[in-house]
């Protein structure tokens, strides 16, 4: 005579659901993110009473030291001329793909001379960018709100 019950039948939780869920996740992030490469140095943005969101495709960035950089490039402001060759190489792709974008965001450390700045304006000008951002941080956004 059996007297054990019925085989019980072992439970399995599915994981391909999780997966499923995850890769859409996954995918969400992707999508939604803005993904930016990291800045070549540390810079303390100028402080500014009110402050509109800055546009542009095109970054270059300059510390106190006077380094300029663009993308993965770095160099002295002296040899300049290699970041603002490569800076004109990536603005005239754009304008050959239908692009063109003549907007320039400087993101200049707020204890960078401005004879730095003052020097580099014509020569992005000069490259057919019509208008240079300088990038700073504000104490109120142009809303009125308070960051």
């Amino acid at each position: 005579m059996n007297l054990s019950g019925p085989p019980r039948k072992r439970v399995t939780t599915g994981l391909l659901p999780m997966i499923n869920v995850v890769f859409l996740l996954l995918i969400f992030f992707l999508i939604a993110g803005e993904m930016q490469p990291p800045e070549p140095f540390d810079i303390t943005p100028p402080e500014i009473a009110e402050a509109q969101e800055a546009e542009g495709v095109f970054s270059l960035f300059l510390d106190p030291a006077g380094q300029l950089a663009f993308r993965d490039l770095v160099s002295s402001f002296e040899a300049r001329q290699a970041i603002l060759s490569a800076l004109d190489t990536d603005r005239r792709a754009g304008c050959d793909s239908g692009q063109c974008d003549t907007v320039v965001l400087v993101h200049a450390d707020q204890s960078t001379p401005a004879h730095f700045v003052a020097q580099l304006l014509p020569q992005l000008g000069a490259l057919g960018f019509e208008q240079v951002n300088l990038v700073t941080s504000g104490l109120r956004s142009s809303k009125g709100e308070r960051p």
